[in-house]
């Protein structure tokens, strides 16, 4: 029969294996979530890239418009 000392460090062996799987488990969703930050931040770069572009295109398209316009303000 085990002596009480033996119990007692039973179950404090059992508590460190619950809390390395504890730490092991949280570890992992750590790592999860910094890829999904790492994932998050190229999509927004590839956003205000994608934004920047269509400002610009936008932004130039405004320009021919009012040339065009004075163009035609010139020609009547």
């Amino acid at each position: 029969m085990p002596s009480v000392a033996q119990k007692q460090q039973r179950i404090s062996q059992r508590k460190e294996a619950v809390k390395e799987n504890i730490i092991l488990s949280q570890e992992k969703n750590i790592q999860k979530l910094n890829e999904l930050v790492r994932s998050l931040q190229e999509q927004l770069l590839e956003c205000r890239i994608s934004n920047g572009n269509t400002s610009h295109a936008l932004s130039s398209l405004a320009e021919k418009i009012t040339e065009l316009k004075r163009q035609h303000i010139l020609e009547d």
